[in-house]
């Protein structure tokens, strides 16, 4: 369970790192709007990422059939979130629409990115057990 709790510590510290950066760029670029729909977006992204987590640790402790359904109502929740900021940045011209799905994206990036492209190599994602 410490190796979890330690692996959602890399992951929302390289989702948070990947939006800083990409919200760097685009403010240099002159692109403050979409930053302002990026950071939000990202933000949540890690919330519901954390929340992922807690639920699945959780779940392994509950009968199946209880399990199952937690894990579902979890799942429309975080679908819920996610409608949310995608609708808030349609309604509210401040949150940049496309900025927000790019933040709503950026965890997809880095697992992409660290743990299928680098296989791990970059950052030290994924880690051979040595006592195997």
């Amino acid at each position: 369970m410490e190796e979890f709790i330690r692996f959602k510590k890399r992951f929302a510290l390289l989702i948070g790192g990947m939006a800083l950066l990409i919200s760097a760029i685009l403010f240099l670029l002159g692109l403050q709007q979409v930053v302002f729909g990026l950071i939000p977006g990202a933000a949540v992204a890690i919330l519901v990422f954390w929340a992922h987590g807690n639920v699945l640790a959780r779940a392994f402790s509950m009968p199946t059939t209880r399990a199952k359904m937690y894990v579902f109502m979890n799942f429309l929740v975080r679908y819920v979130l996610y409608f949310i900021v995608l609708l808030v940045s349609l309604n509210y011209s401040i949150w940049h629409f496309w900025g927000a799905v790019g933040g709503l994206l950026i965890p997809r990036v880095v697992i992409l990115i660290f743990y299928t492209i680098a296989d791990g190599k970059l950052g030290g994602a994924v880690q051979d057990n040595p006592t195997k």
